[in-house]
């Protein structure tokens, strides 16, 4: 009988370890950075992915830009071999992938901090003993991922009247710099001594939602580093069999699907879904986010990598903007003021459609647009192309630092302006 015992939780632990995915890797992987001059190049270079195998790591947007793509050691030659073709320079700017991503390897074990990327239960376990010691902090579940789990709130208030700010991080999987951040300004609020910290907790609310996506993300950690949707099966299939996720940053409903980079292709990265609002992660945010007051929630700041930039409404358009466009601007060039004087790094600021490329179904143009926040954006964090979305943990801190100087230097102009009124 014990025999028959030990073998049937032999063959569990079996079944178990062969249904664990195993994490890729990106061995000799190398990313190029293609330069496409005019719509001629443009046209054809969006039709690479269609032949061959690469993966592409931003919405391809107009001529005159830059491209990051990773492709691997089999069609390398293959690649090279088209953009010279297409009279396309290139750069390789990253020899071996995987050799940059084991820069940033992750401790499971390591408690929370600021020098490494930490998986999200040891984020979450931070967030608990933060709520449990200050009696300032209201921590809520805000809603649950489609795999189940809990999307985390924490409210710090510690005056009655305060208007509030909101940040939110980590809708896109892959972007493992934007929890870190979030978390790290989190940290700031409850635990500087800086004067000029205390003084923001004292005179203003701050909503934080440092894990939109956490199905995403744990999936970046443990299967798939390269990850930026949700985790829900979206009804399609392709050549290697279903296809999963939305682009939850593409999936609000405000200019929802009005343009993109092939958002409507639902085994890319960026398909923002068959119509708006299906994703329970966003609902969840839009419900908890829509059950304050009006006009409580005065700024809304979504956090993503990268660029430095300082994004702006619309994303949907490069012709329209909102009626207090002038005003926002200001507010961005002081944030940006601000976080150059920690280390350098330099934010451009404006409108997304303008500056980035034009794109619906965003969260800021949604808080914009239909919660009537009157300033909203996205800060697209470091770097500008070194290291893009592998951006090294040791980084992370220097991160933290210039965009809460570049936060506090915000909130004085967003309070000179009168979005606080």
């Amino acid at each position: 009988m014990k025999v028959q015992l030990v073998l049937a939780l032999l063959s569990l632990a079996a079944l178990a370890n062969a249904r664990k995915p195993s994490a890729a890797r990106y061995d000799n992987f190398k990313v190029y950075r293609a330069f496409v001059e005019d719509n001629e190049q443009l046209e054809e270079f969006k039709k690479v992915h269609q032949h061959i195998q690469v993966h592409i790591l931003h919405e391809i947007g107009g001529p005159n830009r830059s491209y990051d793509v990773i492709v691997g050691p089999l069609f390398q030659k293959v690649f090279e071999k088209v953009l010279h073709d297409l009279e396309v320079k290139y750069e390789i700017i990253v020899e071996d992938l995987q050799a940059l991503l084991d820069e940033s390897s992750v401790d499971e074990d390591a408690p929370m901090d600021w020098e490494t990327y930490h998986p999200l239960s040891t984020i979450y376990d931070w967030l608990d003993d933060q709520c449990a010691e200050h009696d300032y902090l209201e921590c809520k579940v805000i809603g649950h991922s489609h795999e189940g789990r809990p999307i985390r709130s924490v409210k710090l208030s510690k005056r009655e009247g305060n208007k509030a700010i909101l940040l939110e991080g980590n809708i896109h999987a892959m972007e493992w710099i934007s929890s870190a951040t979030v978390t790290f300004i989190l940290n700031q609020l409850i635990n500087s001594k800086d004067a000029e910290m205390q003084r923001l907790t004292e005179e203003y609310d701050w909503i934080v939602v440092p894990m939109v996506n956490p199905d995403g993300f744990v999936y970046t950690h443990e299967v798939e580093r390269l990850w930026r949707k949700n985790r829900r099966p979206n009804g399609y299939t392709n050549t290697s069999g279903p296809c999963f996720g939305i682009d939850m940053n593409r999936n609000f409903d405000f200019h929802w699907s009005g343009a993109g980079w092939n958002i409507e292709d639902p085994c890319d990265h960026w398909f923002g879904g068959d119509e708006p609002n299906t994703e329970r992660e966003i609902l969840a945010l839009q419900d908890f986010v829509s059950s304050f007051q009006d006009g409580y929630i005065r700024a809304y700041m979504a956090f993503h990598a990268y660029g430095q930039y300082v994004l702006l409404p619309y994303g949907h358009s490069n012709t329209e903007f909102p009626p207090n466009y002038d005003q926002m601007m200001r507010i961005a060039a002081a944030f940006a003021d601000g976080a150059v004087d920690a280390y350098g790094s330099v934010f451009t600021y404006g409108a997304s459609g303008l500056l980035n490329y034009v794109v619906s179904g965003a969260a800021k143009d949604w808080a914009y647009g239909v919660k009537g926040i009157p300033f909203t954006c996205t800060i697209e964090l470091r770097d500008k192309g070194t290291f893009g979305f592998f951006l090294p943990s040791n980084q992370i801190t220097e991160v933290g630092v210039e965009v809460t100087e570049g936060l506090k230097s915000l909130v004085a102009k967003a309070d000179d302006e009168g979005i606080f009124d």
